[in-house]
């Protein structure tokens, strides 16, 4: 029988995985639009694109659960560092892998606006950047909306790992109250419809944005 006094932990936990989130998404859409804009192929550099791209290839290979453990053991053990912070190596592993993803996307965006418009971009003066912020990221953010979105909703069930290192979101709240009451079923029902609230939340935040993007461009 689910007891009513385990909610503000459950809510704690689900706090924690709000938070973790949103510093992974954050880093993700940073650091892969970065990635993706040194791998695409009108800004492609010789030496940095091979090399984003063998990165990116690496994080993409390599289950997200151990880069998490390389991240929170390996590293500050190999650097010498003691009571590293579990959530912000949590967070940044997380974002670097998903990262690798979001890359893999503004490449694709990227690489499917025709070469033409770079090219009366810079016959009328605009620079690389200039370029980027007025012409191509409209239409790029337009392109690549849905895979961001995917990606963002995967990010939140990516986190159910964290508790795997002593981090207490909302999966590692949840096993702490079932070992302490024994009473798996209705605490993993209650989370697992945290966890479809948060998502469907989500979702429908992107879709009213999509929609207001949509009914501004028209007026």
């Amino acid at each position: 029988m689910f007891n009513i006094e385990n909610i503000p932990l459950l809510l704690t936990g689900m706090r924690v995985t709000l938070i973790v989130w949103g510093g992974s998404a954050l880093c993700s859409l940073v650091l892969g639009t970065v990635f993706g804009l040194l791998c695409c192929a009108p800004l492609r550099i010789p030496i940095i694109a091979p090399l984003m791209s063998a990165i990116t290839m690496v994080l993409r290979g390599i289950p997200f659960y151990i880069q998490l453990l390389i991240a929170y053991f390996v590293i500050p053990d190999l650097l010498g560092l003691a009571n590293v912070n579990a959530s912000l190596m949590a967070t940044l592993a997380l974002g670097l892998c998903s990262a690798a993803y979001t890359s893999q996307a503004v490449v694709s965006g990227i690489n499917g606006i025709a070469t033409a418009q770079w090219e009366t971009a810079f016959v009328l003066g605009y620079s690389p950047l200039q370029t980027i912020r007025f012409i191509i990221l409209p239409q790029l953010i337009a392109a690549i909306t849905p895979a961001l979105c995917a990606e963002a909703d995967q990010l939140i069930k990516s986190t159910a790992i964290f508790s795997s290192i002593g981090i207490m979101e909302l999966t590692g709240m949840a096993r702490n109250i079932i070992t302490r009451e024994f009473n798996p079923i209705p605490i993993y029902l209650t989370i697992a419809g945290m966890y479809l609230v948060i998502s469907l939340t989500l979702n429908g935040i992107i879709r009213l944005a999509q929609k207001t993007r949509r009914t501004y461009a028209k007026s």
